[in-house]
């Protein structure tokens, strides 16, 4: 081990000498070895011994292929304990940021979302969509006409204006009415010998036109009175029951309505005109319609009467608007139709009840409502187009800051 000579560890011969040589001092250099284990000059010299003697390719190749293995080994262990330690960090980091709000009104709101399931029978439409049986086979305007104005409407409003006529006059004569649109004519042009048009004079007097315009009657105005106490609309609500059946009938709406409100304007009597500065007319009466989303077809209508004591019977205890767009929804409820309404209907309230009838609610809603947590409210700090989502169960509440 000691001789200066070159050993060349390629030729087998060495190996044999080696081999020989540690049969016969192995008991001598296990003692030396543990005695001088701790000198470090010895280590060195160990080291170095031990690298020249030893083939480097064999020792680098096992050497490698122990370290390499368990290096794989523990990556791989790594890689797949990561995305479950990720997905555990991304559960806490969550956890972390849910946020709980209280509204006055004592209802909580969560950031969580609620677990995601099966999609809810509110959601799901059943039933086709297009015009009702009434309504096939119309060819004409005037079908069309007869569709809406029904024969019963015309009866009805032939019976009620000769009851009114014969209560005025014994001399007067019994004849169906004429229906005519003259625009921006006087009755005297029409009627006029000169520049009038003779279909008018052939059809009747002038007089006697003036007669039907001022005796229209819709209703029975020896019971008008009595009526009149429990319903403002009592002069015109036979008719009104009548064509809105006609409006339902003649149609089947989609999966999606749409409820507001319209004001007609008119500048007549009536003790439940309404005043809105803010609509073209400004004077007018208002009524809340239902109408189809993609049509805009009218579905169902309620005239505005002013305050009026609630009616008993279901619904006392909610709120009148929440009855309200109950009543206009109520013949397509149960079908997984969706309704959108605007800030002066929508509520927590609303969406509870309709989700109870298989039906979703969707719309803006008025910031200062006593279920809206005073955290979603205006905050001149949250950056614009910025979004904070809130749950209820089954309710969902978006707060949106806008782009100024």
């Amino acid at each position: 081990m000691t001789s200066s000579k070159r050993i060349d560890l390629n030729q087998p011969k060495h190996w044999h000498e080696c081999a020989e040589y540690f049969d016969h001092e192995s008991d001598d250099e296990d003692d030396d070895v543990t005695n001088d284990s701790e000198d470090p000059e010895m280590l060195h010299i160990h080291q170095e011994s031990s690298d020249k003697s030893e083939d480097p390719v064999m020792v680098e190749k096992d050497s490698g292929d122990e370290s390499d293995t368990s290096y794989v080994k523990s990556e791989s262990t790594s890689d797949e304990e990561s995305p479950r330690r990720r997905a555990k960090r991304e559960q806490q980091l969550k956890q972390s940021e849910i946020k709980m709000f209280t509204a006055r009104s004592g209802r909580k709101w969560t950031t969580e979302e609620s677990p995601k399931r099966k999609i809810l029978q509110a959601n799901i439409w059943r039933q086709q969509n297009g015009i009702g049986r009434a309504a096939t086979g119309i060819q004409t305007i005037r079908e069309t006409f007869q569709l809406f104005m029904t024969q019963d409407m015309v009866l009805l409003i032939v019976r009620e204006t000769n009851r009114r006529a014969h209560w005025i006059t014994e001399q007067w004569n019994k004849q169906n009415p004429c229906v005519h649109r003259a625009k921006n004519e006087t009755l005297d042009e029409l009627w006029s010998m000169i520049d009038g048009r003779p279909i008018f004079r052939a059809t009747m007097a002038k007089n006697r036109f003036k007669n039907l315009l001022r005796l229209y009657r819709f209703d029975n105005i020896a019971t008008r009175d009595e009526r009149l106490k429990q319903d403002k609309l009592a002069p015109v609500r036979d008719l009104w029951v009548m064509f809105l059946a006609q409006l339902r009938a003649c149609y089947t709406p989609g999966g999606s309505l749409t409820v507001d409100e319209q004001l007609i304007p008119t500048r007549g009597r009536c003790n439940f005109r309404q005043y809105i500065p803010s609509k073209p007319g400004k004077y007018g009466l208002k009524i809340f319609w239902c109408c189809d989303s993609d049509t805009v077809y009218p579905l169902n209508g309620k005239v505005y009467l002013g305050r009026q004591s609630q009616a008993t019977g279901v619904g006392r205890n909610t709120s009148p608007i929440c009855n309200l767009v109950k009543g206009l929804v109520q013949p397509w409820v149960n079908n997984g139709r969706i309704i959108t309404t605007d800030i002066y209907f929508t509520s927590a309230e609303l969406a509870e009840d309709l989700l109870g009838v298989q039906t979703s609610l969707v719309g803006t809603i008025r910031r200062n409502r006593k279920e809206i947590p005073q955290e979603l409210q205006s905050d001149p700090y949250r950056p614009e187009q910025s979004s904070i989502f809130c749950f209820d169960r089954q309710i969902t509440l978006v707060s949106y800051v806008p782009k100024k």
